[in-house]
């Protein structure tokens, strides 16, 4: 009898171990980061003041792209195409959080200057830790603030990341 209940107290503490040692493995591999961010310089510009209607018109009117691509070791390589900002910018930077199945990505400049003309930027990053599978994605293009609200969100739905696969997504501006 002593031995079938250190028999039932080993096979418990070992369930818990396991237990213990998979859900911090979950936190681990749950725990999004951003890592190589490379912004292009102004690829083309446009101003009010200087520009013809009809092209600056265009220009603004032009939507931008989120290209996300699943590769190895559980990276997702992205691209913000052709973002629009002033033309001051000289460096974006890429931002991320993640909960439940939700990721939150801002991109924002590293200062904010008023300027009367506007520029197209290519901005590249690196996420990692991400897991295959359906994810509800909100996108952001805030100032330096980095202050996140429904007036600067771009892009808000559900993405599937498979390896292999690339996800185009337009945003609203």
């Amino acid at each position: 009898m002593k031995h079938w209940r250190f028999i039932n107290c080993l096979a418990i503490f070992c369930l818990s171990v396991l237990m213990l040692s998979c859900s911090t493995e979950n936190a681990v591999v749950g725990s999004i980061g951003v890592s190589d961010v490379k912004s292009s310089g102004c690829k083309a510009s446009a101003s009010l003041l200087d520009s013809r209607p009809e092209y600056y018109n265009s220009f603004v009117g032009q939507k931008s792209v989120l290209r996300l691509s699943f590769g190895a070791d559980n990276i997702v390589n992205g691209r913000f195409e052709d973002f629009m900002d002033n033309c001051a910018i000289d460096l974006f930077h890429v931002g991320v959080s993640s909960s439940e199945g939700k990721i939150i990505l801002a991109l924002y400049p590293d200062k904010d200057m008023m300027t009367n003309c506007l520029c197209r930027y290519d901005v590249d990053f690196k996420m990692q830790n991400v897991v295959s599978g359906n994810y509800q994605l909100e996108v952001y293009h805030t100032t330096a603030d980095k202050q996140i609200s429904k007036d600067n969100m771009i892009y808000s739905g559900t993405v599937n990341l498979e390896k292999g696969k690339e996800v185009v997504l337009t945003m609203s501006r």
